[in-house]
């Protein structure tokens, strides 16, 4: 998985070649980003990793 910052937004890049965007939320932060059932928060060299229906995923880079 790959979690690329794009300032208002995040993309991220699925193993299977999936990608998503996911808006600031709210809108002027810049640690917090997501949608209705999906979230990241970026803490430093950490992002937690939420998907709806899935446990929680720790990534480091």
């Amino acid at each position: 998985m790959t979690i690329e910052n794009l300032g208002s937004s995040v993309r991220v890049l699925g193993p299977d070649g999936t990608s998503e965007d996911l808006p600031a939320a709210p809108a002027n932060q810049n640690s917090r980003y997501g949608e209705t059932h999906d979230a990241i928060v970026i803490d430093g060299r950490e992002a937690l990793v939420m998907k709806a229906g899935s446990a929680p995923l720790t990534c480091t880079r």
